[in-house]
């Protein structure tokens, strides 16, 4: 009988575990998963070190907008994952001139700039095709970005950054 009790309660055991790992599997696929920044292209927002939780699920619901933080697929090697901000949309010419981005020949107000905003490099107006994205570091000196690589197609995108959870003194909600 004790024997009996054992079996079933290691099937019991198994069980549990294959459900954990499969809605933990779920999960990080398709709903949430962590982050690790490297390089300073965000600062000083994210810096190198810090971990954030991203959202998968939001880009489902195709609602990225300007200035949202996403990660992205690398795309010269998609092995590689980059931190970026949406600047330009799908449909807009982006321009940088004199270091300052323009959006259909409008500057663009970038709440998040500080001075390592602005581009050290000028850019020609170029159309944002649609389905892609362009995409920028805040710290623009130093940022490999859509200035280098061009606009990002949507499918390159694969999670919205939301919060920081790593180092515990910088926990909180990405802006």
């Amino acid at each position: 009988m004790a024997e009996s009790r054992f079996r079933h309660f290691i099937k019991y055991v198994l069980l549990d575990i294959l459900l954990a790992a499969l809605i933990s599997f779920f999960l990080i696929n398709y709903v949430v998963s962590a982050f690790l920044i490297d390089g300073d292209s965000m600062k000083p927002l994210l810096r190198a070190g810090e971990r954030v939780l991203i959202s998968k699920l939001a880009l489902r619901k195709g609602n990225l907008r300007r200035f949202d933080i996403v990660v992205l697929y690398k795309p010269d090697e998609p092995d590689q994952s980059l931190i970026k901000r949406i600047i330009g949309m799908p449909g807009e010419v982006i321009e940088v001139r004199a270091g300052e981005v323009l959006i259909n020949d409008k500057p663009l107000t970038q709440p998040f700039a500080g001075s390592g905003a602005l581009s050290p490099s000028d850019m020609k107006a170029l159309l944002i095709p649609r389905g892609t994205y362009f995409v920028m570091g805040d710290n623009r000196s130093v940022s490999f970005d859509s200035r280098l690589f061009g606009p990002v197609p949507q499918k390159y995108i694969y999670g919205k950054a939301f919060f920081r959870y790593w180092p515990p003194t910088v926990l909180g909600k990405v802006k």
